[in-house]
């Protein structure tokens, strides 16, 4: 399964919604892809932030694996490298308006 794939999985496994998947390649060298995700609570935050850990693992992706933010954080920045993951509180994700900056690059949205 394809890293994206196994994101988006991990994701909607946990329940988290409002999934977009920004094609940044035309944007900046320094990643292909920014996937966007709300939640509704910082504990489902951190919970799918652990999913896409284990479920990389699982898969056999052995990433170098960042994260800025911890379990009380509204707002959690997951560097993978080609990949940034953003998973937001739903009213935080309404505050910073990350979607807006990305406006002009393809998406593909999932409701998995």
């Amino acid at each position: 399964m394809e890293i994206r794939e196994v994101i988006l999985k991990a994701i909607s496994e946990k329940k988290g919604y409002d999934i977009k998947d920004y094609n940044t390649t035309s944007l900046t060298p320094f990643m292909d892809h920014m996937i966007i995700a709300s939640t509704n609570n910082t504990r489902q935050n951190y919970s799918i932030c652990q999913n896409i850990k284990d479920r990389l693992k699982e898969n056999g992706y052995k990433l170098d694996f960042k994260v800025e933010g911890d379990a009380d954080s509204r707002w959690l920045l997951i560097d993978l490298k080609d990949i940034v993951v953003h998973l937001f509180v739903r009213e935080e994700r309404q505050v910073y308006q990350l979607d807006r900056l990305y406006a002009d690059v393809p998406v593909e949205t999932y409701d998995l």
